[in-house]
């Protein structure tokens, strides 16, 4: 098909199939509503484009440029993209299905409720970008550009994050659940409503962080860095974070319960009315922490270190304590008869 038969066709509500479209020019074109599959669109020219509705399905778009187009609710299904251009672009209620591609830059746009899923995704740039409720699901990730964004309401799940590059990336309301991001830096950032639930933070550096309201639960994270942070009720909930390094972080009322922390260093943190329960803390250092209120209780604390730290009514019910080191416990509440008889009943079973 010529240029002048694809307008005819879209103009006439018709779907466009199987056409090599190779270096033609759709500039400023309305391509709107009209299904195009199987069509070859290599260098193919779209930039101010109005692809309003319109759906790719099976495409291949190498060194096209989109820049400027109009894309709400356009969708690329099986589609594959290689160096496309899509820069200074609002796209809303659109999505990547299945595609692969392997360079697009989405540089300077405006995303609100994108989705890309299933996708094999590599050297895609959000850089300077707005994100807004935007998704990326079950995708195989490599290089991913963040720098400079906005994510809010965004959903990163499952996805490989480590050769992602956040510089200057601002966070609120993000989901991270079972992605991996380890080894990157956080360092001096903020990060508000962050969940990585499950995610592998291994080594991942959160120092003079401000850390609001982020949720590390059940988080893999050994060696993970928060020294100096502010995670003011951060949770740590069956994370874990051996040898990882707090100190002087400021994490009061911050639930550790269950956490795996040997080993890991806390020396000079706030942890007032902090929540320990159930946590391995074995060889952890805790030197000239605030701990006012800290619950223990039936936490491992064999061989921790202790001394310095501020113990007022700290709950150490049936914590074990072999050989840890304390120099305020005679302030702490050691086990609790009542509670330990309350643990400890059954019901009473009737032969009869």
């Amino acid at each position: 098909m010529t240029r002048d038969e694809v307008l005819h066709a879209v103009q006439q509500a018709q779907p466009v199939r199987q056409c090599k479209l190779t270096g033609m020019d759709f500039s400023r074109c309305d391509l709107s509503a009209t299904l195009f599959e199987r069509c070859d669109f290599t260098q193919a020219r779209l930039q101010g484009a109005d692809l309003t509705d319109a759906q790719f399905i099976g495409c291949t778009f190498a060194h096209a440029d989109l820049s400027g187009c109009i894309a709400s609710g356009v969708l690329f299904f099986e589609c594959r993209l290689e160096r496309v251009a899509m820069s200074d672009t609002a796209l809303r209620n659109a999505a990547w299905m299945k595609c692969e591609v392997k360079g697009l830059a989405l540089v300077r746009c405006t995303l609100d409720f994108v989705n890309l899923a299933d996708c094999r995704l590599d050297q895609v740039l959000f850089d300077e970008s707005r994100l807004d409720k935007l998704t990326l699901a079950s995708c195989r990730t490599g290089k991913l550009g963040f720098a400079r964004s906005q994510l809010t309401r965004t959903v990163l799940l499952e996805c490989d994050l480590r050769q992602a590059d956040f510089r200057d990336a601002a966070f609120d309301t993000v989901v991270m659940t079972k992605s991996v991001l380890a080894g990157l830096s956080f360092a001096g950032r903020t990060l508000n409503n962050v969940q990585f639930i499950g995610a592998d933070l291994s080594g991942c550096d959160f120092s003079q962080a401000r850390l609001n309201h982020v949720n590390f639960q059940q988080a893999q994270a050994p060696g993970i860095v928060l020294a100096g942070a502010q995670a003011t009720g951060a949770l740590f909930v069956d994370a874990n974070i051996e040898q990882g390094r707090f100190e002087h972080a400021h994490l009061r009322q911050a639930l550790f319960c269950g956490s795996r922390a040997a080993m890991g260093r806390f020396d000079g943190a706030d942890l007032y009315q902090s929540n320990w329960t159930g946590a391995k803390l074995k060889q952890a250092s805790l030197r000239d922490c605030e701990l006012t209120y800290a619950d223990f209780s039936h936490a491992d604390l064999d061989g921790a270190d202790l001394r310095g730290s501020t113990l007022y009514r700290t709950k150490l019910h049936q914590a074990s304590d072999r050989q840890a080191q304390f120099s305020d416990r005679a302030r702490a509440l050691e086990s609790d008869p009542e509670l330990l008889t309350a643990e400890r009943w059954q019901p009473s079973i009737d032969p009869a």
